[in-house]
């Protein structure tokens, strides 16, 4: 089931990929694959973000051109996603039915925000939280590395009281290795972390809050002090500032913000009225709350209309849309607007499929 939903999802988006760049010649791919190539030794190093094009450079050596290696890269990166989510949903002690895994995994990870409120004006991308962005390849690896991570630290500081060295040093690990991808999942991650290690320190789980802070936290700082010493200290004056709806219009936001989480939103409504209490569930949307504040009310000086900080709000609304649906999944027990929740990620699906379906259009920029 594991190796036919794998191989499943990265044919999928191997082949979205693959078309996007072959139709869609200006966006930031572009660039990235401009950037691997021009790397040949360590001193080519100019970002502190350069893990995408490592594997670029790895895949490259095998014979495949740039072109190929991104599309595959990305490609992977879904494929890995659905082989943790299919591993979670056994770890809960759900069956990994055909079901669960040919529809309902590659399900999740075509879902999309719902856009058709502007579908006419058309706004199909400005002004959303969209889970998916097939412009940017490090979003991809981002995303991995913040499933692979998520799942260890449910198992790990959740689900168990007593964490284990070795899960908590991997979690450190897949976050170092995050972090040189795209610190957009650990700048969310942290905090919401954090927060949920004071209440540890409440409860006195003392092995807890030191598994959290010597594997996890310390090593994460201390890769995130360094990229921030990097890229702002490049002499162009840029530095985060606290500005409240810079990039996101305020008025847009009240409806595209439901809009873009319709399916989670339900969910936490029947979760609420069935008085489910899952720590999983809270951490997912405690670190979607997170995420969206860095998302809204932060911004960088010099880089402002990049809108940089989008990916960690983005990330949160991707988490919150697999821990719903796991959430769906591994409690029968709700009931009510049960069928309204499942109504509403199949128009997220329905949404994700067009928008997949735009890579094939040259003109799509139009729609943005």
């Amino acid at each position: 089931m594991k190796l036919g939903t794998f191989a499943l999802c990265t044919a999928i988006f191997t082949f979205g990929f693959w078309t996007f760049m072959h139709v869609q010649t200006s966006s930031d791919m572009g660039e990235h694959i401009a950037y691997a190539e021009r790397i040949h030794s360590i001193a080519d190093l100019t970002s502190p973000h350069f893990l995408f094009q490592l594997v670029l450079k790895a895949l490259h050596a095998f014979g495949l051109t740039y072109v190929a290696a991104a599309a595959l890269a990305q490609g992977l990166c879904y494929g890995g996603m659905a082989v943790l989510i299919a591993r979670e949903i056994e770890r809960r002690g759900e069956t990994l039915t055909a079901v669960r895994a040919f529809l309902l995994v590659p399900a999740v990870l075509l879902a999309s925000h719902v856009f058709l409120l502007t579908i006419f004006t058309p706004t199909l991308y400005r002004g959303y939280f969209v889970p998916i962005s097939y412009h940017n390849p490090t979003q991809q690896l981002n995303k991995l590395f913040a499933l692979w991570i998520y799942f260890i630290y449910c198992a790990q500081f959740l689900d168990s009281r007593r964490a284990e060295l070795g899960p908590a040093l991997s979690t450190g690990v897949l976050a170092v290795l995050s972090a040189l991808a795209k610190p957009s999942f650990l700048v969310a991650f942290l905090p919401t972390a954090g927060l949920f290690s004071l209440a540890d320190l409440w409860r006195r789980r003392w092995r807890q809050v030191s598994m959290f802070a010597m594997c996890i936290a310390v090593p994460v700082v201390l890769v995130l002090a360094w990229q921030a010493s990097l890229t702002f200290t490049l002499g162009d004056g840029n530095r985060v500032i606290f500005a409240p709806f810079a990039v996101f219009d305020p008025t847009t936001t009240l409806y595209k913000l439901p809009a873009s989480l319709a399916f989670p939103l339900i969910v936490a409504a029947l979760a609420i009225r069935g008085r489910i209490q899952d720590s999983k569930f809270a951490f997912a949307w405690a670190y979607a709350g997170v995420a969206l504040f860095v998302t809204l009310f932060l911004a960088e000086t010099a880089r402002l209309l990049d809108g940089n900080f989008a990916w960690t709000g983005q990330t949160g609304v991707f988490l919150v849309y697999v821990e719903s649906l796991l959430l769906l999944i591994g409690r029968p027990e709700l009931s009510g607007w049960r069928s309204a929740a499942w109504t509403a990620f199949a128009v997220h699906v329905l949404c994700g499929i067009v928008w997949y379906g735009g890579v094939f259009f040259r003109d799509l920029s139009v729609w943005m």
